[in-house]
């Protein structure tokens, strides 16, 4: 048995992405770049194949992905997560300013949000950080919804300000959280 397939393996058998220290826990002979090239070998080789899905970074590990040109079809059998405008303002401020409080994003949206942050709590996107007070930040699977590998591979906010012609980051406020 090739380190390979227990790579392939162990990123198969795990539902959402598979983060690196675990991997590197089974596999204690190799090191990050190690599992790194076996993974550009394995999507190499469903390239090669024609295979519908390939191995993609997320969440700070690895994980099965359907490729684009497939989407089409997953869709038809289970519709997406479906968000709100206000849950997706609320989940794009939890991402850019988090972890925040309640009050704090209220106050930046100007209206109460605690529909919009009960609904991103049911669909996994965020999660409490225990203390006082309670803070919203976002969870591996909005990262993993997203695409994404940490908070740091978010769009530069500076690029929506170019867009919008306004500021994204919205009113400046001054909070107590520090």
């Amino acid at each position: 048995m090739e380190d390979r397939e227990i790579v392939e393996a162990l990123i198969f058998a795990t539902h959402g992405a598979l983060p690196l220290r675990e991997m590197l826990s089974v596999l204690p002979q190799l090191k990050g770049g190690d599992i790194e090239a076996l993974v550009d070998e394995l999507n190499g080789i469903y390239d090669r194949t024609g295979r519908s899905f390939r191995i993609a970074r997320a969440s700070e590990g690895y994980m099965f992905v359907t490729r684009d040109e497939f989407s089409f079809y997953l869709k038809q059998l289970q519709p997406a997560t479906r968000l709100s405008p206000a849950a997706l303002e609320v989940l794009a401020l939890i991402a850019y300013k988090g972890p925040c409080t309640k009050q704090t994003i209220d106050g930046i949206r100007g209206v109460d949000s605690a529909s919009s942050l009960k609904n991103l709590l049911r669909h996994q996107l965020i999660d409490i950080k225990s203390g006082k007070p309670m803070r919203y930040c976002t969870t591996p699977r909005f990262l993993e919804m997203f695409g994404l590998d940490s908070l740091a591979d978010l769009p530069d906010i500076s690029q929506f300000e170019e867009i919008f012609g306004e500021s994204a980051a919205g009113p400046e406020t001054e909070t107590a959280e520090g």
